[in-house]
């Protein structure tokens, strides 16, 4: 029987963060997501994970998501539309 693993689901879930980071409609934006989302993951896991105990690297792709999602809804490299409504 053959399934997901855990391993498996938490880089599933790593890569929504690094579509929104480069906008959905960017393949260079992709690339410059996974860029940054990796080096966010080493930067926290080296320096925050001593000082609050370990598992930083887990949750701070999330949180630049949505700090990104505050600043620019389109992603870094995503097109703004203009509707009329």
């Amino acid at each position: 029987m053959l399934g997901v693993d855990n391993p498996l689901a938490l880089v599933g879930l790593k890569v929504f963060p690094v579509m929104i980071l480069g906008g959905l409609d960017s393949v260079v934006g992709a690339v410059v997501g996974g860029l940054i989302v990796g080096c966010v993951e080493s930067v926290s896991a080296g320096f925050l994970d001593p000082i609050v105990g370990g598992g930083t690297k887990d949750f701070i792709p999330f949180l630049l998501m949505i700090a990104v999602l505050m600043v620019r809804p389109e992603g870094i490299f995503g097109r703004r539309r203009i509707e009329r409504v």
